[in-house]
Formats: structure tokens, sequence, C-alpha cells
């Protein structure tokens, strides 16, 4: 090997590995959130030296920083979900806040006031925190877990719930979009986003792309049950989102230290609706929707897994398809067959001019119209 082959070897190893180390924390400000706040003491002076540590109760994730000389800390990259804040410093008692909940892309703020006493003392805020975006001017709307299972969905497409957010307007069947392209997928649609044109929504799952460039549009979502909860941020977007009137951040649910998941099955059925007032029949639509999650541990606080499956199956008749074929005499000429009683529910109907029958039996205008071909 020459050493211009093996410099670009080495070359090209260092960039491979420089791309890997930088894409983890570019990837993390998709689909976390981050906490910072400020240590102080009973005066109101700040702490710094403290140590801070946070625990996600779900999975038992640690992490720990110390306070800077102005009593400030940041956790840049939180996954989501229920955390406990712990600070700890000689000559205050320890300070313990439960109930903090940290949703996808949210930027919180705590303050932590320490009292004097033993590290050994002990003082627990088990209310939920109170948190404050001080941090950043983003404007959005989270749709957590509750929603998504509990709110009525049509075929369960969580794609629909993007529209309770302020400002967000369907418009899938205003524009040619999804009805003039071919090869869409199932439960795409079109939002338009703060007075925004269709196709500008920037669809993210777990922190890649969920988006189909084709058209411009979603792809489709997880089944409900694997949902943890997603945003739609509609103002004052960061960067790194490039250009798009909203971005929509789905979290997919994760493993835990507990075993857990679901079964379940969605039925629709038109026996067991009432039938429409302007139907003659009841639906024939037999819809099964069904499936279950799973996840739990592989390694205690450190690996997990999860998974989750749905089917849908779905029979109804075929619509009805009427076609009218001409006999031979309509194709000679001669429509007093559909005039007779028995095309017109027992009336009859006096065909005129030019329709009527002729004495060669051809309405007077077919009679009219070969004479002029004739004539050419």
């Amino acid at each position: 090997m020459s050493k211009l082959s093996q410099s670009v070897k080495i070359a090209s190893t260092s960039l491979l590995m420089a791309a890997l180390v930088w894409t983890v924390p570019l990837l993390a400000q998709y689909n976390t959130a981050s906490l910072a706040g400020t240590v102080i003491d009973a005066t109101g002076s700040s702490v710094p030296g403290a140590t801070v540590t946070v625990r996600d109760k779900d999975t038992g994730l640690s992490t720990t920083m110390p306070t800077r000389f102005d009593g400030t800390f940041l956790f840049p990259s939180l996954p989501v979900g229920e955390y406990q804040l712990k600070v700890e410093k000689d000559g205050f008692a320890t300070y313990v806040q439960e109930g903090i909940t940290l949703t996808v892309n949210q930027a919180a703020t705590q303050t932590v006031a320490l009292r004097v006493g033993k590290v050994s003392e002990e003082v627990t805020v088990t209310a939920n925190a109170d948190l404050v975006n001080t941090r950043e001017a983003t404007v959005g709307q989270v749709v957590d877990e509750r929603r998504v299972l509990d709110l009525p969905l049509n075929g369960r497409g969580a794609q629909a719930l993007v529209f309770l957010a302020a400002g967000t307007v369907n418009v899938t069947d205003r524009y040619c979009g999804l009805n003039c392209e071919g090869g869409v997928y199932p439960g795409q649609q079109q939002a338009a986003v703060s007075g925004s044109g269709p196709g500008q929504v920037n669809y993210q799952l777990d922190g890649t792309s969920h988006n189909d460039s084709y058209i411009n549009a979603n792809l489709p979502f997880p089944n409900p049950d694997a949902i943890q909860e997603f945003s739609l941020e509609a103002n004052n977007l960061s960067a790194v989102y490039g250009d798009a009137a909203g971005v929509v951040n789905i979290v997919s649910k994760s493993g835990t230290n507990q075993i857990h998941g679901d079964v379940f099955e969605f039925l629709r059925n038109g026996v067991l609706n009432a039938r429409n007032y302007f139907a003659t029949t009841h639906s024939t639509l037999k819809r099964n929707q069904f499936g279950g999650t799973v996840g739990g541990p592989i390694k205690r606080n450190k690996m997990f897994f999860f998974g989750g499956f749905q089917r849908t199956t779905v029979r109804q008749d075929p619509a009805d398809s009427k076609s009218f074929v001409p006999t031979a005499a309509m194709i000679a000429g001669d429509f007093s067959a559909f005039a007779s009683p028995a095309c017109q529910s027992g009336r009859t109907i006096a065909l005129r001019a030019p329709w009527a029958p002729t004495p060669s039996g051809a309405p007077a205008a077919l009679v009219k119209a070969a004479s002029e071909r004739a004539s050419l």
C-alpha cells in the first residue's frame, strides 16, 4: 500500500469517526428534552459546586453534574419521561424533587432552594414540579400518551391528532397533492400551519426524518399503542429543522425496568350500526384491527427492548355498478322499447321528433344524419 492511499484511508476513517461522534448529539435534539436551573440558598445567593443528579424513574438512567460558579446547571439532552431531581451540598440538607415530567423538545427550568442542615437530612418535594421555559421562544403543543389512546381515531391513525394544535388546518382535500399523485402511503395528510401552504411540515420519528419526499407529506405513524407522545412546533423554530413552517416530533415508547405491554382488537361492523337514512341496505364494512406491544429490560438500568405489531383486515362488498346495454333494435335506431311501460315504471313516453320513429323505423335525427353523410 502506498503512502498516499494509506493517508487517504486514515483520513476517511477519521472523518467517519468524527461523523459518528457528532451525529449522536445532533439527532438527540429532535426527541429529547433539556433541564436547566439555579441552586440558591435561603438568602437567594447562588450555590456553586453543588452536586445535581437527575434519574429517570422508569429506566433508572442517572446523570450527575456540579453547579457552575453562578449556581446554574444544565442537562442538555434527556429522554422524555418522569424524573427525580436531587441536589446535595455540604452544609445543606439534601433536596429531592419528585414529579418532574419532561416532554419532547421541552426546555424546562427549575430553581432549587437549599436550606441549612446536614447532608443526611432530606427535604422531599412530592408535588408535580411547575417547570417554566425561560430559555427558548418556540411555541408548540404536546399531544401526550393519554390523548393518543383516549381520543377517537378513525382507523387508529394518530396523525389526525396533529390538527389539535392551534393554527393547524387540514388541507388534504383542498389541493391536488394526495389525490393526483400515485403510490402514496395510507394515512398521509397535508396540514397548513400558521397560514402556510401544504407540504411545509417536517415530520421526525425518534430523531430521524419521517417524510415522504415524493409528495412532501408524512409517512404512516406508528400505531397509537406504540407512541409515547408527539409535539407540533409552529413558531420560532430552531435552525436544526431547516426551512419548515412546522415540525412534528414523534417519540415511540421504549422499554423500562418493568416488563409491560398490551394486546388489543378494534372491530367495526356495519351490522352493529344503524342504517344510513338514505341507504337501502346496511353497510357491509367489516374491519378488524388487532395487535399488541411488549417492552422490558435486557440489562436492568442499561439496555431495554420494545416492539409493537398491528394488522388491519378490511372486508366489504364492492359498490354497485349498473350498465345499460342497447338492444339490437336500439342499435338499428328503434328506441320505442325505451319508451315502453316496462322501462318507465308502468308509464308510456311518447317519443317526439327528432327521436320519433319514421316509416323506415329509424328516428328522424338518425335518418337526417345518414343522408348528410351519404351526400358528402
